[in-house]
C-alpha cells in the first residue's frame, strides 16, 4: 500500500476536535476513592482506586499521583488530601471510584479546580432509570459547558500503554505486549477480552486501550481523531454499540484512510432497527443498520460482524511485512494436509469473493517433482498423509504457491492450538517452514487454523509473527479477514479521485415551504440539480387539463394534486396514456370524484398534466432522514413493488459519481440494468448521474428536508438518459 491520499478536507479542521491529551497522555493524576483498607479475597477483590495507583506504580507512570480521600493523609504511598481543592497544584486527570450519586458533585469540585480530564468508573447512569439519566446529563453538561473531558461513566477507563499510564479498573496482566493496535470498546468486560486475545492468542502488541462506556464526555469518534494522530498506533480496533457525534464519523474515517490507519470496527445493536414515520416510501426502505453500513463502506471503515472476525482482521491489519507484501488481489493459494478442510475453504472463499485460481502449468510440474505419484495438482492444495510422513515435501508444496503466478496470497492450514502433546503435532514442524519461507518471499503468507478456540501454542504463534505470517482461526474467519484486507486496498486506492470530486460545495437552494411540495415545484427542485424530468402543467379544471395536454403533446399522464395524497395510485389518483381532449377530460372528472369519495377530508388542488415518458425501467430514488446521520440517499429498483423487495442500497451525501455507481451495482437486481429477455441494456451512466445530484440537493437541503421520493424515474436505453415521472418532496 505504497499510494498516499490527499490531506484532509475542510470539514475534518483539527478546530473542529478536543484535545484529549489531559485523558490520554496526563501528566498528573489524583485518584479519589482509594483507601488503607486491605481488600477482602486479595487483588481480586481490591478497591478500584487502589488498583489504579497499583497500575500506575507497577508500569512505571513518570507523573505525580496523589490521592483524595478525607480519612487519611498517605495512600499506598502516595499524598492523600481531603478533597479536590486542598491539592496544591491542579492535576491534569482525575480518577473516579465512588458511588455514582457522588460523581457529579466531585466533577463539578474538580473543573472548579483546573482538573480537564476525568476518568469515571461507576455505573447507576445513562444504562439505567430516570435517576440515572438526570445524573448523566449533568456529567454531559460539564463536558461541554466546562470542557471537561470525561471518559465514561460505566467504564474500565483508559490505558496508555507507551506512555505508561494506565487509568484503568482491571488489573494490568504481567507480560503486557506494547505494539502498533489501539482498542476502543464501549464495553468494559470486552475491552478485557479483545485485549487478552489479540495479545496471547495472536501475539499482537497494543498501544491504547479503551473502555469509553456510556460517553457522557469523551465520545468514540473523538478517541478515534486522537489516536489516528498517535505515532504509536497504526491500527485501530473498536467494538460500538452506539456513536454520539456520527455526523463527525466519516471525517474522521476519511483521516484514517488518508493517513493508512485502518479503522476495524465491530458494531454492535444492529437488530435493534429504528425506523422513523415518514409519507415517503424512501422512509420505510432502510432502518438504522443500513444506513451505518453504508457509512462505514463510504469512509472505508473495515466493518466486522463479530468477535473471531475483529480479532483476526485486527492480526491481519497490524502485520506490518505481511500488508507491505501485499499486492491488492483478492487471489488466493491454499495448502492443507486435509482434503475435508481444502473444501472448506473453498467455500468459504467463494461465498465472500475470494478467488481460488487454477495453478499454473510450471507450479504443477513442481508438484509432480515434489512427491512421486501425487495425483492432486489442484488449489486448493491437499498435500495428504505424504506432507506428514517426510518432512521434505511440505516445504516444496509450500514454495510451489509461493512461486506461483495466479497466486496473491499465500494460506497454509495451521495446527496452532492442537491440545495433544508436542511430540503429536505436525504443527511446530511445519511452522519451521513457514518462518523459512516468508523470509524470502516478496507475496504475504498467512496461516489459519481449522477450528476455533483453545489456547495457542506461543512456541508457533510468536515467531511466525516475528515473520510477519499472522495467524488466525477457522477457515471462514480467515477468509473474512483477508477479504477485509483486500476492500481496505481497494478503497483507499479509489479515495484520491472520489475526494477531489466531491470538494465542490453544494449549491444553495432557496428556503422551500413547510408541507408536501406542490408537483412543479418538487419538479423544479429536481431539475435545478441536475435530474431530467417530465414536462408537468398544473390544471384546476377539466378544459385546463384538455389545454395543457395540447400544450405538452399527447400521449399523457394525469395525477391528482394534494397534499394529503401522496401515494396516488394506491387510491384512483392516476390516469395514463391518455391520448386526446376527450379522454383527459373524462380522466379528470373521474380522478376527483374518486378521491372526494375515497378521502373526503383531502382538499384538491387540481391535477398535474404530463407527458408520457419512454418505455424502460422504473426505479426508485429517494432521500431519507436518519436520525444520526441526516439525510441519506436511497437507490432501488421502483413501482409497486419497491416496498415489498426492498432492493435498495443508501449512500451518504455527498456522493461522488463512483459512489453512485457502486451502490447501483450493488442492487441484486443490477443484471436487469444490462438487459434481460431481449431487453435492450439501459443508461446507467445516467442513473448515476442522476444519484449524484440528488446527493447535492440532500446535502444543500439539510434538515429541511424530511424526506423525498422519485418513483418511479424512468432509466431509458442506454445514451438516452433517465427521466422522472414522479416525484414527492417533504419540507419541514
Amino acid at each position: 500500500m505504497e499510494f498516499v491520499l490527499e490531506s484532509i478536507r475542510a470539514d475534518e479542521d483539527e478546530s473542529l476536535w478536543r484535545d484529549l491529551s489531559p485523558l490520554m497522555a496526563p501528566k498528573s493524576v489524583a485518584v479519589i476513592g482509594a483507601s488503607q483498607r486491605a481488600a477482602a479475597g486479595g487483588l481480586a477483590r481490591e478497591p478500584r482506586g487502589n488498583r489504579v495507583i497499583r497500575n500506575l506504580k507497577n508500569f512505571g507512570y513518570p507523573g505525580r499521583i496523589v490521592a483524595v480521600n478525607p480519612k487519611y493523609i498517605e495512600v499506598m504511598d502516595c499524598r492523600c488530601y481531603p478533597d479536590i481543592a486542598a491539592i496544591p497544584q491542579a492535576v491534569d486527570c482525575v480518577v473516579l471510584a465512588v458511588p455514582n450519586r457522588h460523581v457529579p458533585d466531585l466533577l463539578d469540585s474538580a473543573a472548579d479546580a483546573g482538573v480537564r480530564a476525568a476518568v469515571v468508573f461507576s455505573a447507576g447512569f445513562g444504562e439505567i432509570g430516570e435517576e440515572g439519566k438526570q445524573r448523566q446529563a449533568r456529567l454531559e453538561t460539564l463536558s461541554q459547558e466546562r470542557g471537561l473531558l470525561i471518559c465514561g461513566p460505566n467504564c474500565y477507563g483508559v490505558f496508555n500503554v507507551f506512555g505508561k499510564a494506565p487509568l484503568f479498573a482491571s488489573t494490568i496482566p504481567q507480560g503486557f505486549i506494547p505494539g502498533p493496535v489501539a482498542l476502543v470498546s464501549q464495553s468494559g468486560g470486552l475491552s478485557t477480552t479483545l485485549a487478552n486475545a489479540l495479545m496471547l492468542n495472536r501475539h499482537v502488541g497494543l498501544s491504547h486501550i479503551v473502555s469509553c462506556g456510556n460517553q457522557a464526555g469523551a465520545t468514540v469518534e473523538e478517541y478515534f481523531n486522537y489516536l489516528i494522530e498517535d505515532e504509536n498506533t497504526r491500527v485501530i480496533a473498536a467494538f460500538v454499540e452506539g456513536f454520539k457525534q456520527p455526523r463527525k464519523l466519516l471525517a474522521v474515517a476519511r483521516k484514517a484512510a488518508a493517513r493508512n490507519k485502518p479503522l476495524i470496527i465491530l458494531k454492535g445493536g444492529r437488530s435493534e432497527v429504528s425506523q422513523r414515520a415518514a409519507a415517503t416510501h424512501s422512509g420505510s426502505l432502510a432502518g438504522a443498520a443500513e444506513v451505518i453500513d453504508a457509512a462505514f463502506r463510504q469512509g472505508g471503515i473495515v466493518s466486522v460482524r463479530s468477535l473471531n472476525e475483529l480479532i483476526d482482521t485486527t492480526s491481519i491489519f497490524s502485520s506490518e511485512r505481511f500488508v507491505e507484501n501485499y499486492n491488492g488481489g483478492r487471489r488466493i493459494g491454499v495448502l492443507s494436509g486435509s482434503g475435508g478442510e481444502c473444501t472448506l475453504v473453498s467455500d468459504a472463499a467463494a461465498n465472500i469473493g475470494l478467488e481460488v485460481p487454477e495453478l499454473t502449468e510450471t507450479t504443477k510440474s513442481l508438484l509432480q517433482e515434489a512427491v512421486a505419484d501425487f495425483a492432486n495438482m489442484n488449489n486448493p492444495l491437499d498435500g495428504t498423509g505424504a506432507m506428514y510422513d517426510d518432512e521434505n515435501i511440505f516445504p516444496r508444496l509450500l514454495q510451489a504457491l509461493v512461486d506461483d503466478g495466479h497466486i496473491d496470497i499465500v494460506t497454509v492450514n495451521l495446527e496452532a492450538n492442537d491440545p495433544r502433546p508436542k511430540e503429536l503435532k505436525s504443527g511446530n514442524r511445519f511452522s519451521q517452514a513457514i518462518e523459512k519461507a516468508a523470509a524470502t518471499s516478496k507475496k504475504p503468507i498467512a496461516t489459519f487454523s481449522s477450528v476455533v478456540g483453545g489456547p495457542v501454542d506461543p512456541e508457533i504463534l510468536e515467531p511466525l509473527r516475528k515473520a510477519g505470517v499472522p495467524l488466525m482461526e477457522g477457515a471462514e474467519c480467515a477468509m473474512r479477514a483477508l477479504r477485509n484486507l483486500a476492500d481496505y486496498h481497494e478503497f483507499r486506492k479509489s479515495s484520491q479521485a472520489t475526494a477531489e470530486e466531491k470538494s465542490a460545495s453544494p449549491r444553495p437552494y432557496p428556503r422551500l415551504p413547510f408541507g408536501i411540495l406542490p408537483a412543479q415545484d418538487a419538479f423544479g427542485l429536481l431539475e435545478f440539480f441536475g435530474i431530467p424530468v417530465v414536462s408537468v402543467l398544473a390544471a384546476r379544471s377539466a378544459e385546463e387539463a384538455a389545454a395543457a395536454a395540447a400544450r405538452i403533446g399527447f400521449p399523457v399522464a394525469l395525477k391528482v394534486e394534494s397534499a394529503q395524497v401522496t401515494h396516488k395510485s394506491d387510491v384512483g389518483g392516476v390516469a395514463l396514456h391518455l391520448t386526446d381532449a376527450g379522454s383527459v377530460r373524462e380522466a379528470f372528472t373521474r380522478i376527483t370524484n374518486q378521491i372526494a369519495q375515497r378521502l373526503p377530508a383531502a382538499k384538491i388542488d387540481g391535477v398535474v398534466v404530463q407527458r408520457m415518458a419512454g418505455d424502460g425501467i422504473e426505479m426508485i430514488l429517494g432521500i431519507k432522514r436518519d436520525a444520526l446521520f441526516g439525510p441519506v440517499v436511497l437507490c432501488g429498483f421502483g413501482g409497486i413493488m419497491v416496498e415489498l423487495l426492498k432492493d435498495v442500497a443508501i449512500g451518504i451525501p455527498p456522493l461522488s459519481r463512483e459512489q453512485a455507481r457502486g451502490m447501483v451495482q450493488r442492487l441484486r437486481g443490477f443484471a436487469i440494468l444490462g438487459g434481460v429477455r431481449g431487453k435492450p441494456p439501459v443508461d446507467v451512466d445516467a442513473l448515476c448521474d442522476a444519484l449524484v445530484g440528488l446527493s447535492r440537493l440532500a446535502s444543500s437541503l439539510g434538515d429541511q428536508l424530511a424526506g423525498l421520493d422519485i418513483n418511479p424515474l424512468i432509466v431509458l436505453p442506454k445514451g438516452n438518459g433517465v427521466v422522472a415521472v414522479d416525484a414527492l418532496v417533504q419540507i419541514e
